[in-house]
């Protein structure tokens, strides 16, 4: 049977997949066994399209009620392996996935981390980041080789997520970030 996307709602879809692979990814440890999970997942989506009212719900919100569904019944198709975990222990750390949001420390984090980062680098930034500008749009407006622009990308993100890292690691010993 085949089954057709509704374009919109394809790109929808598309926009939440990575989320949706580290939700499944978090319960079932192998890589093959996840994807097929989440295509599956992915198919059930597409098929119920219809059913889905915007109004009522985020489709990520919807797209993890479908995943937890699926992985419950992957768990429960395992359970004659020798190793398994009890499915209130598995609720609850499926819960957990669903509801994580980032600390507001971390937040803090990377907004010292951008703030510390050199002008050239912010401006680039803040047009990729802030403004979603595509890295064309970037070279045509800042004059600068499209190349040397997504290297510049590459060492802001490097530059943010090493800082921040290190950010974090203070504050969760001191209880506060270091002035840089």
């Amino acid at each position: 049977m085949d089954v057709v996307c509704n374009f919109d709602f394809e790109i929808e879809l598309g926009k939440i997949q990575s989320c949706l692979y580290s939700f499944v990814r978090s319960i079932i440890y192998n890589y093959e066994d996840a994807k097929d999970v989440l295509q599956d997942t992915n198919l059930i989506l597409c098929e119920k399209q219809n059913l889905f009212d915007p109004n009522k719900a985020e489709l990520k919100t919807w797209a993890f009620k479908i995943a937890r569904y699926q992985v419950m019944g992957f768990l429960t198709k395992k359970k004659r392996n020798k190793i398994y975990f009890d499915s209130e222990l598995i609720q609850d750390i499926m819960d957990e996935s669903i509801t994580y949001k980032p600390h507001k420390h971390e937040k803090e984090a990377l907004d010292i981390s951008y703030q510390n980062l050199p002008e050239h680098m912010k401006e680039i930034a803040n047009l990729r980041f802030k403004k979603n500008y595509s890295m064309k749009k970037i070279s045509k407006t800042l004059n600068k080789p499209i190349g040397s622009i997504s290297a510049t990308l590459f060492r802001i993100r490097e530059n943010l997520l090493k800082s921040t890292k290190a950010k974090i690691s203070y504050y969760e010993v001191y209880g506060e970030f270091k002035n840089e």
